[in-house]
C-alpha cells in the first residue's frame, strides 16, 4: 500500500527569517482528508568535535525553552549552502577551530511530525585553532567534556538536545569509543 499523502491545498500562514509555516489539506491513503501544519526549515548542521581527548560542547540559553542547554556546535544552512560547507563555517564561527577533516555521521529529523528540518551530523577529528566569529546575537560558552562525562550527563538528563545525543550515539557506533 502506498502510504504517501497527496496535497490538495496549501496555505502559507507565515514567512520568516528562519522558518515558514503552511497549513496543508492532504488526502490520506485511506481516503480521509486531513490538515497538516508544517514548519518549513532550510535545515542545519551539527558537529561533534574532539580536541585532546575532550569534546567541545556549547552552553547557551535557548529562548524557546527558557533554559540554558548543553549541545554540540550547530547552525542553520544558508540559502544554497551545502551541508559540509555549513558545518565547516559553523565550527569555525562558534569554536574558533578550522576543520581539517570532517566525517559525515548521518542525518537526523528532529521533529518529522510537523517540520521539514533535516540536521546533517558531522564529526571533526582534526582542526587548527584560529579565532571565533560569533554572530552578534550569540552568547556561547564552550565546555570541554570527556566521553564518560558526556554519557553520564545524558544518563542524568543534563544533555537532552536531540542532535547532540544522536551525534554521540552515531559516533560511538562508528568509532567504538
Amino acid at each position: 500500500m502506498n502510504k504517501a499523502e497527496k496535497t490538495i491545498k496549501k496555505e502559507t500562514i507565515y514567512n520568516g527569517k528562519v522558518i515558514n509555516l503552511t497549513k496543508d489539506e492532504v488526502l490520506c491513503p485511506n481516503g480521509q482528508v486531513s490538515l497538516r501544519e508544517i514548519v518549513h526549515h532550510r535545515g542545519g548542521v551539527a558537529i561533534l568535535f574532539k580536541v585532546d581527548d575532550k569534546f567541545i560542547f556549547e552552553k547557551q540559553f535557548r529562548y524557546a525553552l527558557n533554559e540554558e542547554i548543553i549541545e554540540i556546535p550547530a547552525g542553520k544552512l544558508e540559502e544554497g549552502e551545502q551541508p559540509l560547507e555549513a558545518a565547516k563555517r559553523e565550527l569555525l564561527e562558534e569554536t574558533g577551530y578550522r576543520p581539517l577533516e570532517m566525517i559525515h555521521l548521518g542525518d537526523s529529523y528532529p521533529t518529522p511530525g510537523y517540520s521539514s528540518e533535516v540536521i546533517h551530523l558531522y564529526y571533526c577529528p582534526k582542526a587548527i585553532k584560529e579565532e571565533r566569529h560569533l554572530d552578534s546575537d550569540e552568547c556561547i560558552e564552550l565546555i570541554y567534556l570527556s566521553f564518560d562525562e558526556i554519557e553520564k550527563m545524558m544518563k542524568d538528563n543534563i544533555i537532552k538536545d536531540s542532535k547532540s545525543v544522536a551525534a554521540i550515539y552515531l559516533y560511538k557506533s562508528l568509532f567504538n569509543d
